[in-house]
């Protein structure tokens, strides 16, 4: 793939090594990172030498610390017979390459080497990534040339060695030749795009329109970065497999997705946009934002978005969790990719999207689709129509959003109070949806359904997140003497269910291990069924109680069941009297057992304790 565009390069390596006598100095081989260099001079090699790798000694410089290791490096490459066990250790691979050469170790020195091994070039990749001083390391090298009368390539990008006296002197002594490796975009594409396995995404690639998009891009990126060109394309595959023959179809949408996520690859790959500036610093919000607070620095996401004209880098086809996911955890989730893509404007129309939905998109929608909708949604707010967690978000947003705009006629503080009136309102008719387990991690504070929530960084935004969460633990605290009730009935019929759900120490965690739902179990209804179970099932009951309690949960989460257990114990202390002989024993050995459970313990102790108890 570089014999075309790097044939320069080629044609005076040919010439150095077609050398008759001992050229005196190296070649340096320079480029960026990733552009291809180390490609480039094993296509070469493979070209002079066929699979005759006898005739050179390949070595990568890259993590080497010492000229010991360098050593190391070289009998490798010389001997690869020598590599193995003996390789992790420093000097180790090096005695074992004299010993093959029949030299004394104390008569070691380059010269040897040449004496009893002749190849027809050397090659140093990796210069700059190499960690011992540069002058040795160049030192090192200069032996091969000036001693070992030896052709010797070396590879580096020069820009990261930066300026440095000592190096330069050096480099100007050892460096006779520099040859520059330019970027081949579309020699390297093809050889991408001819191992992307799936045919679908591979037809999408190559498509005529697309591969120009992708070499916009790539031009726009200035990185001239082949290896973040050939990561991306064969991420992108993973991502075109997830969806549906119905978005693959849809080509506006693909070559949105295709621009987007080729973009933002580029930029986290390089390092310029982090996750932070893809979670916080991308979408309508943060540009708004940014246009009003002119004065500040653009963001790093700004900048990409200046960067590549081309691209909506704000396009919210996608959520930006789920773009991290993909971009930063390398996580393709099919179902949620079909489902963002499904909700976006590519599929969905202004008839069967949600009146919010149609607001939060203005930007894209008329002026009568627009009041439609907004008269929609004031309708179904004055009947409390909204009753899912991220609906509600969504639409108390964008009340303020539109107060600000004045195309509400209310204050944001009107907005504040009519959003705690409509949150009180749900919570007295019992209508809040709450979240499964009880489980507010899928609260969102910043965006839901794969949208932003707007105004979601004013302090009245807050403040109406905060009473809607508010309200929720309210309404979850509710339902706490109800499922009491259902457990306490659970460990009269089935004491293993009881454990499981209660007890952490169980990996089948529930939704009451983590709050006080027995703070509200009547005390002496929870004696009266635990007296009442056979011996082996109290031994469980009061395992799951040994278990919800270790590691000083009581200080913590479930805080509010302490008086609670403390009466639960100073009742059975009471009931003692009433018991046989054998039963006050056992149940003081229950509470016992139940009290060192309480105490501070290491995880591993408490895990040791259970599994014995168990056994």
């Amino acid at each position: 793939m570089t014999n075309k565009s790097n044939k320069h390069i080629w044609d005076y390596l040919a010439f150095y090594l077609g050398l008759g006598h001992a050229p005196g100095f190296a070649v340096l081989v320079s480029g960026p990172w990733g552009i291809g260099k180390t490609y480039l001079l094993k296509a070469f090699l493979k070209r002079q030498f066929g699979d005759e790798t006898a005739k050179y000694v390949y070595v990568s410089l890259y993590g080497l610390s010492t000229i010991e290791e360098i050593d190391d490096a070289l009998f490798q490459s010389a001997f690869p017979a020598l590599t193995g066990t003996a390789a992790k250790v420093a000097g180790r691979v090096a005695k074992a390459g004299l010993k093959f050469l029949k030299v004394d170790p104390g008569d070691w020195n380059i010269k040897e080497f040449f004496n009893k091994f002749d190849a027809k070039v050397y090659v140093f990749d990796d210069l700059e990534r190499c960690e011992a001083p540069i002058n040795k390391v160049l030192g090192y090298i200069n032996q091969f040339v000036e001693h070992g009368a030896a052709k010797v390539i070396v590879l580096a990008n020069e820009k990261e060695i930066g300026p440095d006296e000592d190096y330069t002197r050096r480099r100007e002594k050892l460096i006779g030749k520099t040859l520059q490796v330019a970027s081949v975009f579309d020699e390297a594409f093809e050889h991408f795009a001819s191992y992307v396995d799936h045919e679908g995404a591979r037809a999408f690639i190559r498509d005529v329109a697309v591969a120009a998009d992708i070499k916009t891009i790539y031009d726009q990126s200035e990185l001239n970065n082949l290896r973040i060109l050939q990561q991306t394309m064969w991420d992108f595959e993973r991502f075109y497999a997830a969806l549906s023959p119905q978005h693959q179809a849809n080509k506006e949408a693909m070559a949105t997705l295709l621009r987007l996520l080729f973009v933002l690859s580029f930029e986290f790959k390089a390092g310029r946009v982090s996750e932070e500036d893809m979670v916080t610093g991308r979408g309508m919000n943060a540009r708004m934002l940014a246009a009003f607070d002119k004065d500040k620095p653009k963001s790093p996401i700004a900048l990409a978005g200046d960067r590549y004209p081309m691209v909506d880098i704000d396009d919210n086809t996608l959520s930006n969790e789920l773009l991290v996911d993909y971009l930063v955890r390398g996580v393709v989730d099919p179902d949620a990719i079909r489902s963002e893509l499904s909700a976006s404007r590519f599929f969905i129309t202004v008839a069967n999207e949600p009146s919010w939905q149609t607001i939060w998109n203005w930007f894209d929608r008329s002026d009568a689709e627009f009041h439609a909708a907004l008269a929609k949604m004031d309708k179904q707010f004055g009947e409390r129509a909204f009753t899912r967690t991220g609906e509600i978000l969504h639409v108390l947003g964008l009340r303020l959003f539109l107060s600000d705009r004045e195309v509400l006629p209310f204050s944001r503080a009107e907005v504040v109070s009519e959003g705690k009136a409509y949150i009180d309102d749900l919570y007295a008719a019992k209508r809040l949806e709450l979240p499964p387990a009880g489980d507010f991690s899928e609260v969102r504070f910043q965006g839901w359904g794969g949208l932003g929530i707007y105004e979601h960084e004013t302090p009245e935004y807050k403040k109406l997140f905060e009473y809607l969460s508010t309200t929720m633990q309210r309404s979850v605290e509710d339902t706490y003497p109800a499922k009491a009730i259902q457990l306490l009935a659970e460990m009269r019929s089935d004491v293993d269910s009881f454990y499981r759900k209660l007890s952490l120490s169980h990996a089948d965690t529930s939704q009451y291990v983590r709050v006080p739902v027995l703070s509200k179990m009547p005390i002496a209804d929870f004696v009266n069924a635990f007296l009442d179970l056979h011996p082996s099932a109290q031994r469980i009951a009061m395992m799951a109680l040994k278990g919800r309690y270790q590691y000083g949960r009581l200080e913590q989460e479930l805080k509010e069941e302490k008086p609670w257990i403390a009466s639960v114990h100073d009742v059975l202390m009471k009931r003692l009297p009433e018991l046989s002989t054998i039963s006050q024993h056992r149940l003081q050995q229950h509470l016992e057992w139940y009290r060192q459970s309480v105490q501070p313990q290491e995880p591993s102790e408490a895990a040791d304790e259970q599994t014995d108890v168990v056994s």
